[in-house]
């Protein structure tokens, strides 16, 4: 019998698949990290050559804080309550800034919270997506309004009116920028007014490589990783957390240049290296796998390189405080105020350590060994 075919024989070749995706850099690192285990030296020997304290008021601080994250933050946003929480601002002030009098500490704890909130709104958004191009636009339109909220707040506005925060708490930079605006000179408002922007102008940045899964270079990881750290927004309020002004001279020099410089990469190392199994979970945007990335280094390679950077910028600046210090002169007032100015660089190294392992939002307290080594399985 002939069958009849009811369908005409097709002439052309099929349309070829197409050929699947070379796997994206972040998947390739993230496969070669899992199951490893991160390993960090007892540094407590190194870190002692630094004041390691607390402030005075942190109880009174913590009670504080405690009580506005409930006043601020909407009883329905338990997600925000919890992270405002894990971040542990009590002890984040009180050991970047010990000897700061408890107003001050108040205000940092207060931009402080809203940095940290901030940071994970940008974070969650720049997700790896098939609409990134609509995700880093939200970025752009969010930093753009933040920043006229924040520009407002300083008392650095032409306009009357306030501006309409982008995010529902936004809002809480208003609560910083009012003691900022009564106690900060103008030019330390502007100064850190700059440094916000360049914070959210690098966190654009950034966005774009997370959104791509890919991984840069090391060096263009640091050209925008200085200003993502937010560490330099901190260095403009150096003046007002040491409670003393220093002639304007100063910050146009290379030693106050250069210790802004190495307190930044000092924080961004340590903090990159504790929360490596945090960025595992998320981006890998992190100098470990980007590291490894680029040269082919085992784990352990690439944080022994890491813990080479803490030293040679503890060292540098312990030589911008001298510098600094020598600058003074015999003007023993003088001497005394680049005192205060100098401590938290030194406050700041050792807070940054110790707040990186007791905090939970990085969660690796548990892998904290009795002999002072950091264990991570990853």
């Amino acid at each position: 019998m002939t069958t009849i075919l009811t369908t005409p024989i097709s002439t052309t070749f099929p349309v070829p698949l197409p050929a699947p995706e070379s796997p994206k850099a972040v998947d390739l690192v993230s496969q070669k990290l899992r199951g490893q285990t991160l390993r960090l030296p007892n540094l407590f020997g190194f870190y002692s050559q630094w004041p390691n304290e607390i402030s005075p008021h942190y109880e009174q601080l913590k009670a504080t804080i405690e009580s506005k994250i409930d006043e601020w933050i909407d009883p329905c946003d338990e997600l925000v309550r919890l992270k405002a929480r894990k971040v542990n601002l009590p002890l984040f002030s009180a050991i970047w800034y010990p000897r700061s009098t408890l107003d001050r500490l108040e205000t940092m704890s207060w931009y402080s919270m809203w940095l940290f909130l901030w940071d994970d709104v940008v974070e969650d958004t720049a997700i790896p997506s098939d609409s990134c191009t609509t995700e880093l636009s939200r970025i752009t339109y969010l930093h753009s309004h933040a920043l006229e909220y924040v520009k407002f707040h300083l008392g650095l506005s032409d306009n009357e009116t306030e501006p309409e925060p982008p995010t529902k708490y936004c809002t809480l930079f208003k609560h910083a920028g009012e003691n900022l605006r009564r106690d900060c000179t103008e030019r330390e408002r502007q100064k850190f007014y700059e440094t916000i922007k360049e914070y959210m102008t690098c966190v654009e940045v950034e966005s774009r490589w997370v959104a791509e899964k890919e991984l840069p270079r090391v060096d263009e990881y640091w050209a925008h990783r200085l200003g993502t750290s937010s560490v330099y927004t901190y260095c403009a309020l150096g003046e007002y957390m040491s409670g003393g002004h220093l002639p304007e001279s100063f910050f146009d020099t290379e030693e106050m240049g250069s210790m802004w410089y190495e307190l930044n990469r000092h924080i961004v190392t340590m903090n990159d290296i504790v929360s490596l199994k945090k960025e595992l979970g998320k981006s890998l945007h992190s100098l470990v796998p980007i590291i490894i990335n680029e040269t082919n280094a085992d784990l352990d390679s690439a944080v022994a390189s890491l813990l080479d950077i803490l030293q040679v910028s503890g060292d540098n600046i312990n030589k911008g405080a001298e510098k600094l210090l020598a600058m003074a002169g015999d003007d023993e007032e003088l001497r005394e105020r680049v005192e205060a100015y100098v401590v938290p660089f030194w406050t700041n190294m050792t807070g940054s350590y110790w707040w990186s392992l007791i905090c939970d939002r990085y969660g690796v307290t548990k892998y904290l060994k009795r002999d002072g080594t950091l264990v991570v399985p990853l």
